[in-house]
């Protein structure tokens, strides 16, 4: 069974400032780099060990085009590996290689990835298929994901991933979980389901988890987690694409609850829908159901998961699996998450490498160095990725941090768990723990900082003091209370903009 895979690569607003800007300054996140490559080419390595039918990377005009221009390098040299090890197969008469999947670009107009993949992509799904991100880094390898897609129950429309945080030194706070009621099923054959999904800023909002009277009565042996981390993995049927793509009626209605009021009613006007049969449903038949696909994907799988419980008559479900807990699994969709995926693979670099000395310097062997990189004498690395042309000074001390393409870093220089952004100058003597750089700032010489992220200031980015008091002003004589707001309307996958 040959899958599809869609990566959507979107802007990374949670990565700034060193991702584009509100303005489409800059580069976008697929292209920021782990280890001195592009994130996005860990994906694809990914993708090239499941051996998959096509890849296909997604992303707006701007983006696609740059990200197609960036791994120009990485697609030749992967062809060419494929032709040195088909001739030295050849040779020897051993076995058969596999020809690497195709990689396509495709540009999108969606605000939303639901959006996407409802509207530019119904066409060119031809069977299953497999959503991922960009910006993930595993050394579980995907035939676990699929060999438990193809184990999964007759009835389940798609696979949503998940995982736990394994990495202690990730920020919780820039985690943000949501609360992920699902059914284990633990006394029957039957696989675990996702059944619902609160985010947590929401639950914090309103100081309750409210969970439906419907979902109760069906699955009363329901769990709840807060540790499960939505990995944006999706392995779909094609059965979910026809479903959400022939809506008449593409919204539920205000407030989210379905139309089941009136039973007789609903029953006459649904209809049965005949659908392509996916792996597993050879004669299976979906009631068509109003579903809204302007939200983010994983918004679009929360409400298919509602509907095995919210209607009076059984529905199709969403199979639920998490990741093993020996894997380490981490998404770079937050800059403490960023920082620790890069120490990932500097300590898989430094298990099997031994220290290396450049001129009197000491670079240890979980420190990787860009070409064209000049560091001085006395100068210790440790823990850290220098980009190429970059140039340290001597006698400085670089400690877990990344140092991205061009920086310059003056003499004794202290840096721990900072991320210096691309062409940055910081002056002699200074200090910097625990911050965030902007690409091309200057750091004045003998500076400490501690906890800062320094970024440029745009104009229209501030308000004056006069419009800060006026909009202040307004908000107080209008009586304005802070209301309740549905979390379809401010929640970020971080993918895609609103």
């Amino acid at each position: 069974m040959d899958f599809q895979v869609f990566i959507f690569c979107g802007k990374g607003y949670n990565l700034f400032p060193f991702t584009q800007r509100k303005d489409d300054s800059g580069a976008p996140k697929a292209l920021l780099p782990i280890a001195n490559r592009h994130m996005i080419e860990y994906v694809l390595d990914w993708c090239d060990q499941g051996g998959f039918k096509e890849i296909n990377v997604l992303g707006e005009a701007t983006d696609v085009a740059m990200i197609k221009e960036r791994l120009r390098t990485y697609i030749n040299v992967r062809e060419s590996q494929y032709e040195i090890l088909l001739k030295s197969i050849q040779a020897h008469h051993v076995q058969q290689v596999r020809k690497p999947a195709p990689i396509n670009f495709i540009v999108t107009k969606g605000e939303t990835t639901g959006e996407v993949l409802c509207n530019d992509l119904r066409d060119r799904i031809t069977g299953d298929f497999v959503v991922l991100p960009c910006d993930f880094i595993t050394d579980i390898p995907p035939q676990i994901l699929i060999d438990q897609y193809r184990n999964k129950d007759s009835d389940n429309l798609a696979m949503a991933v998940y995982y736990r945080n394994g990495f202690q030194n990730i920020d919780k706070k820039h985690l943000k979980p949501s609360y992920i009621v699902y059914s284990e099923n633990e006394n029957s054959m039957k696989q675990p389901v996702l059944l619902d999904m609160y985010s947590g800023d929401d639950v914090e909002r309103s100081k309750y988890l409210q969970i439906r009277t419907q979902l109760l009565w069906r699955y009363p042996n329901a769990s709840v987690s807060k540790k499960l981390l939505d990995s944006f993995i999706y392995v779909c049927s094609y059965d979910i694409i026809k479903l959400i793509s022939e809506n008449e009626n593409p919204r539920f209605p205000p407030g989210g609850e379905s139309e089941d009021s009136d039973e007789e009613t609903q029953n006459a006007t649904q209809q049965s829908l005949v659908i392509k049969p996916s792996y597993f449903n050879k004669k299976n038949k979906l009631i068509r159901d109003s579903i809204n696909v302007d939200k983010s994907l994983d918004k679009v799988i929360r409400d298919l998961a509602r509907r095995s419980w919210r209607h009076a008559k059984l529905r199709e479900t969403i199979g639920l699996f998490v990741l093993p807990a020996g894997g380490a699994f981490i998404r770079s969709n937050s800059l403490t998450a960023y920082t620790e995926a890069n120490r990932y693979i500097l300590r898989i670099k430094s298990s099997v490498m031994q220290s290396q000395q450049i001129t009197g310097t000491n670079i240890g062997a979980d420190s990787i160095v860009g070409p064209n990189c000049i560091v001085g004498e006395r100068t210790s690395v440790k823990l850290s990725v220098l980009g190429r042309d970059t140039k340290i000074g001597k006698r400085c001390r670089i400690v877990g941090s990344v140092v991205l393409d061009g920086a310059i870093i003056d003499d004794e220089s202290i840096l721990e768990n900072v991320i210096v952004g691309p062409a940055t100058q910081i002056g002699k003597k200074s200090r910097l723990t625990n911050s965030y750089i902007e690409g091309s700032y200057i750091v004045s010489p003998k500076t400490v900082l501690k906890g800062e992220t320094l970024t440029h200031i745009h104009l229209d980015e501030i308000l004056t003091s006069e419009e800060m008091t006026d909009s202040t002003d307004d908000d107080e004589s209008s009586g304005y209370t802070e209301e309740y707001v549905d979390d379809d309307e401010f929640e970020d996958d971080g993918l895609f903009e609103r």
